[in-house]
C-alpha cells in the first residue's frame, strides 16, 4: 500500500548515497534483493535547483507522512509526502521548493518562505 502521491509506501526505507535520496519498498524489498535489483519507488538526485543541492547523510525525523533528512552544509530537507511539497531550512533561511516532490529531479529552484 502506498501513501501520499503513490511516492510512500507504508514501510518505507529511505536510503542516503552519494547521488540523492532513494525510497525503497521494505515489503518488496526482500523479493527484489532475490532478483539481483531493488527498485526506489523514489528517487531524487542531487543537482542544482533540485530538492537535494547537496548530498543527503540521514533521516533524522519522520512524522507521518513528513519526512526530514540532514543534508551537507547544514541543510535539512523536509518532504511532505501528503502536501506533494519540499521545504529546505539552510543558513540562509527557510525555503519551499518551486514544484512537487514528483518534479524534484527538475531543476525548479526553491522561493523564500515568508
Amino acid at each position: 500500500m502506498v501513501n501520499g502521491p503513490g511516492l510512500l509506501p507504508q514501510r518505507p526505507f529511505f536510503s542516503c548515497d552519494d547521488d540523492g535520496f532513494s525510497v525503497i519498498d521494505a515489503a518488496e524489498m526482500q523479493q527484489s534483493l532475490r532478483s539481483g535489483q531493488v527498485t526506489p519507488v523514489l528517487k531524487l538526485r542531487i543537482g542544482p535547483g533540485n530538492i537535494f543541492e547537496s548530498r543527503p547523510r540521514k533521516v533524522v525525523d519522520r512524522s507521518g507522512l513528513k519526512v526530514t533528512v540532514q543534508c551537507d552544509d547544514d541543510i535539512t530537507v523536509t518532504l511532505d509526502f501528503d502536501a506533494e511539497s519540499a521545504r529546505k531550512k539552510s543558513p540562509e533561511g527557510e525555503f519551499v521548493y518551486l514544484g512537487g516532490i514528483d518534479e524534484g529531479d527538475d531543476g525548479k529552484g526553491w522561493m523564500a518562505a515568508g
